[in-house]
């Protein structure tokens, strides 16, 4: 079960935006996308998303374009780094646009729980807004979770839920609950795509990390084996080390 770009080349105007790029998405895994600003990591995403079509993208080796839309809806999730909305929803209307589950009830019911699991259930009657970036997002990164939520995993295929730098605008804690979540998110059998800048998040909570460059990728797999010193002061361009934190036992990122 996977979300998989098979030598992905793609060309916006005269620019060439990715080079022959392969990734794979396997659900119950969360994967960062890394790598230095203009590389073509939003892209990327596009690409695996269907917004950008292309023949080179498979769902469950099922090519992507095949897919239909309600079926993608259901199997398969936004969060772009765009916030704004045209209109003065509320944030419990913006919630349930991302209900795309069938019965009214029950969407009812998984959108009071999303929203108790993302801290967001005390927002519901606010204007969406009215509210700062930071809590913005984090209504968004529900609404995505609510689009394909499940009750125990019932329903047929793989879900995939992909997220364009979505702590961008957040404080720590609530950074941190955003990537646990996403955690929690891949542990129901999701596959989670996250795009990050920042390192040591994609060292800590990562399955699987792939780096890009230039429209090109690098090198992907486990943490331990993509963030290294060589690789990472060539891509960044600057002296960079990485060591394994003795107490907290995982890798931990910095410049020299």
């Amino acid at each position: 079960m996977t979300l998989q770009a098979d030598g992905v080349t793609l060309r916006l105007g005269a620019v060439q935006v990715l080079k022959d790029v392969s990734l794979q998405l396997a659900a119950g895994t969360v994967t960062a996308l890394v790598g230095p600003n203009g590389a073509g990591k939003s892209s990327l995403l596009r690409v695996l998303s269907g917004e950008i079509a292309s023949r080179q993208v498979f769902m469950d080796s099922r090519p992507l374009a095949e897919v239909g839309i309600r079926d993608l809806a259901r199997r398969r999730s936004v969060m772009t780094q765009s916030t704004s909305m045209a209109f003065d929803f509320l944030v419990a209307e913006v919630l349930a646009m991302g209900w795309v589950g069938g019965a009214r009830e029950l969407g009812a019911v998984a959108l009071n729980e999303v929203a108790r699991d993302c801290l967001v259930d005390h927002l519901l009657e606010r204007r969406f807004n009215t509210l700062s970036g930071g809590k913005r997002q984090r209504v968004q990164f529900a609404r995505c979770r609510l689009q394909i939520w499940r009750r125990n995993d019932s329903g047929p295929g793989s879900r995939y839920l992909l997220l364009d730098e979505p702590t961008s605008s957040l404080d720590l804690d609530h950074e941190l609950l955003v990537l646990r979540q996403a955690r929690r998110v891949s542990a129901e059998n999701v596959g989670v795509l996250v795009v990050l800048h920042d390192l040591n998040q994609a060292a800590r909570f990562a399955d699987q990390v792939a780096l890009l460059a230039n429209g090109a990728m690098v090198a992907s797999g486990p943490p331990e084996a993509v963030l290294t010193s060589t690789t990472l002061s060539r891509v960044y361009r600057t002296a960079v080390c990485v060591e394994r934190h003795p107490r907290l036992g995982r890798l931990v990122i910095h410049t020299e």
